[in-house]
């Protein structure tokens, strides 16, 4: 992963092609969205100037997560539960509401005592637990279902310019009948996708099985 980070990757990713790296990121699951889940080589990253010449002082991520608390608390960002409050959701009243995670547990509690009032924001949605099926735990889905539909009713090319005079008729017809970024892939890298996915969501890994047909629109089903 080193060489793929910083100027040696952009040449690096060149030579690989983006049809490869697709290949390869849809087989290899991506990180956990969980507490200390750094890799190894973000612990020392080369900064770029914008030349494009490397600075001598190296970054620490993990350590910018840390920085990114601090300027949550100075710019008097919620802390988790009341977070949840203005959310309309239910606090927690003990870490074990929060997390399984006794590692988890232990170091909340060493750090913050047993108020879990004082909780920080984003330690809480790292160590949340996650909702079956997702990625993202109960806190984070309702904030991306909040934004989602907030970016789709303020993009003027799904509003007001949602037409074939915008998208052409071809365009937009594809548009309409796209339901998944599997479709995506499969119509800009069909021979890839074709070959190497299995799985019927292209954010599954790919040798995943794939889910048995179902007629009904993705839209208009209900949950199961």
């Amino acid at each position: 992963m080193e060489k793929l980070v910083g100027i040696t990757g952009e040449s690096t990713l060149n030579e690989i092609g983006f049809g490869r790296q697709v290949m390869s990121m849809g087989h290899q699951a991506c990180g956990a969205l969980e507490l200390w889940n750094h890799p190894f080589y973000f612990r020392d990253l080369s900064a770029q100037n914008v030349d494009g010449t490397e600075r001598s002082d190296h970054v620490d991520t993990p350590v910018l997560e840390i920085q990114t608390v601090y300027r949550d608390r100075e710019r008097r960002v919620p802390r988790y539960n009341q977070f949840r409050r203005k959310l309309m959701m239910i606090p927690i009243s003990k870490w074990e509401d929060l997390t399984d995670g006794k590692e988890a547990i232990e170091t909340m509690r060493e750090i913050y005592g047993d108020d879990v009032e004082n909780l920080d924001l984003l330690v809480g949605l790292m160590a949340e637990k996650k909702i079956k099926g997702f990625a993202i735990s109960e806190t984070a889905f309702v904030v991306f279902i909040l934004m989602a539909s907030r970016r789709l009713e303020a993009d003027h090319l799904f509003t007001s310019y949602f037409n074939e005079k915008t998208y052409t008729e071809r365009g937009f017809k594809w548009v309409n009948t796209t339901e998944s970024l599997r479709d995506v892939l499969l119509h800009h890298y069909p021979h890839t996708v074709s070959k190497w996915m299995n799985s019927t969501s292209a954010f599954c890994v790919w040798d995943a099985p794939p889910n048995s047909f179902n007629p009904i629109p993705l839209l208009l089903r209900f949950p199961s």
